[in-house]
């Protein structure tokens, strides 16, 4: 799939040198790393949330296996981390950022480079694995995993969003899929109307990470953006975002959408949707394995597309998710922690979540085997129709910007600020955010 180069262009970056005790290997820069498997029996801790397999499960302890068939010597403890993404981040900068030395490797967003290559919390891993290491991804997710040509991560999955919906009510009742936003809202209040279900639209707007995502959708789907073309200053204020966010405050307004929508993170809608209390569902990629699983009272009932769009156009948007492994700088096992993080990303191990997981590989489509293409993964194909735009993650102030976007996002559409009112505070926690002043 294709991605437009320049968007994901990331700002700061500086030399990382390696904080340094008594209780620490001899070491002061990335340089001296070992590069070479440890011989002995050596323990890692690993920081990750669930990694989806195709079934909506966890494949994070089948990946360690698969990754001890070839290191038996090994061993890594999980630390289950938070599952919403700011708290994760917060947790780690604070950890990290004292000089712990655990944990050695944690499982990070795709957004973060840009910060924590300013504020050194991650390690340069470059010449610790050779520039063509990297060469195997592709070349959007290579910028989104480096700092001014300096690596940070190890790139494990990428992420779409998509549009599920309940196939068989769709067929019940003679409707279509919905191919526009306008045609889900009123696709979304006849359903609720025949009493199948409680919600038409379920989609992430509490005031987290999440609503930033599909903001960002929402605002592309209208021909807009959040920042200028160079990423400088907020365009929020502009008549796309306005016309996105006066049609996602319509959807609970109108009651497409349940005012629940305002507190809803990720899990929130699939609960919602695979308890078949909703009719339609935007969420990442795994959501097709849970709507799908032994536990979804929808099972075999749900289809999967691309996003709507609005009328009068014709590209169907996604934001970029994704993960991969970084490594702590603190950490006192260096040759284990870098072995670890690399073969996350090696072949072998895309070619396992290809089989197995509920997330997109992130090495190049290539890589998607026959076996997996023979099986009911209609995301795989889907994935290749979506245009995805990032979100302003270019910048080690993202943290911030996002915030900006998610708090007046949340603002807005649950009533407490006006359209125009809501959107002129978030330029102006945007533009704050920019010159790094921002609290």
């Amino acid at each position: 799939m294709a991605i437009d180069r320049r968007l994901f262009l990331l700002g700061g970056a500086g030399v990382l040198l390696l904080a340094g005790c008594s209780t620490r290997p001899e070491r002061t820069t990335v340089e001296e790393w070992p590069t070479d498997p440890p011989e002995g029996d050596v323990t890692i801790s690993w920081w990750a949330g669930q990694v989806a397999s195709k079934d909506g499960g966890d494949l994070r302890r089948r990946l360690i296996a698969e990754f001890q068939k070839e290191h038996p010597n090994i061993r890594v403890r999980i630390v289950s981390a938070p599952s919403d993404t700011d708290t994760n981040r917060t947790s780690l900068t604070t950890q990290i950022a004292a000089g712990s030395p655990t944990p050695d490797v944690y499982l990070g967003d795709v957004a973060w480079p840009g910060q924590f290559a300013k504020n050194k919390l991650a390690t340069p891993v470059n010449q610790l694995v050779g520039e063509d290491f990297f060469e195997q991804f592709p070349d959007g997710l290579r910028l989104a995993a480096s700092v001014d040509g300096t690596y940070y991560m190890f790139p494990l999955y990428i992420d779409e969003s998509f549009f599920l919906y309940r196939q068989d009510l769709l067929d019940k009742h003679g409707f279509q899929v919905p191919r526009s936003w306008e045609e889900v809202k009123d696709t979304a209040a006849k359903l609720v109307d025949t009493g199948d279900v409680d919600y038409g639209l379920a989609f992430q707007g509490d005031v987290y990470e999440g609503l930033t995502c599909n903001v960002t959708e929402f605002v592309a789907d209208a021909g807009g953006s959040l920042l200028n073309d160079d990423l400088t200053a907020p365009a929020t204020t502009s008549s796309e975002t306005k016309r996105a966010f006066e049609f996602m405050r319509s959807l609970i307004t109108d009651g497409a959408a349940p005012r629940a929508t305002l507190t809803y993170q990720e899990q929130d809608t699939n609960d919602a949707f695979a308890g078949g209390r909703a009719a339609f569902l935007r969420n990442w990629s795994y959501a097709w394995g849970i709507a799908n699983g032994p536990d979804s009272a929808v099972a075999g009932k749900v289809g999967l597309a691309a996003r709507p769009t609005f009328d009068g156009t014709d590209e169907h948007h996604s934001t970029i998710g994704g993960w991969g492994n970084y490594i702590n700088p603190h950490t006192q096992q260096p040759a284990a922690a870098l072995t670890f993080a690399a073969w996350m990303s090696s072949e072998t191990a895309q070619q396992f979540l290809t089989r197995e997981g509920g997330v997109l590989p992130a090495r190049s489509a290539s890589l998607v085997s026959d076996d997996a293409k023979r099986q009911n993964r209609p995301t795989y194909d889907t994935a290749a129709g979506i245009t995805l735009v990032p979100r302003p993650t270019s910048t080690a102030y993202y943290p911030k910007v996002s915030q900006g976007v998610y708090q007046n996002g949340n603002s807005i559409l649950g009533g407490q600020a006006s359209v125009d009112g809501g959107t002129r505070s978030m330029a102006s926690a945007i533009s704050l955010a920019l010159t790094g002043d921002a609290l």
